[in-house]
């Protein structure tokens, strides 16, 4: 373990707390974020237990109990994606307790809004690149997505 003064720093601890969450919260082998010339990476070498990680309580996510419902796959659904274009929390409404901006059976035209990304506490609209009927969406309202992470499904 390497011991370093927090001044030696250029991020502050709470930042570092909250980017070690979304290691625990997403069981992420790796988490990497950019910043103009600074850089950090978490990486876990062996899986995540909650306990594991140094970090307020409120921060390590509750195991499911034994007796919910293991999720069932998803049904294939044919469509093409539209994909995250960064990494970060997706979001299907513009803000708490709105409709969302798609469901399923829509029809979307190109460059209307599907729904926003979070990342780093900053909001970016994600647009559809092409229109056609909403069939599927695969991303789940709240959850980390990776770029390339299919958001929804379009025919047409």
């Amino acid at each position: 373990m390497i011991k370093c003064r927090v001044s030696d720093f250029p991020i502050a601890p709470d930042d570092v707390r909250r980017l070690a969450k979304l290691v625990v919260q997403h069981d992420l082998a790796e988490l990497r974020y950019e910043d103009g010339s600074l850089r950090v990476t978490l990486r876990t070498t062996q899986p995540v237990a909650p306990a594991s990680i140094a970090v307020p309580n409120e921060y390590v996510p509750v195991a499911p109990s034994a007796s919910a419902p293991a999720p069932s796959a998803p049904a294939a659904t044919s469509g093409t994606p539209v994909t995250a274009p960064i990494m970060g929390v997706f979001y299907r409404s513009p803000a708490p307790g709105s409709p969302a901006f798609v469901e399923v059976g829509d029809t979307v035209e190109k460059d209307q809004p599907i729904g926003m990304i979070e990342a780093m506490k900053v909001f970016s609209e994600v647009l559809a690149d092409h229109a056609g009927k909403i069939v599927a969406i695969p991303a789940e309202n709240g959850k980390l997505v990776q770029p390339g992470d299919p958001l929804i499904l379009v025919e047409g």
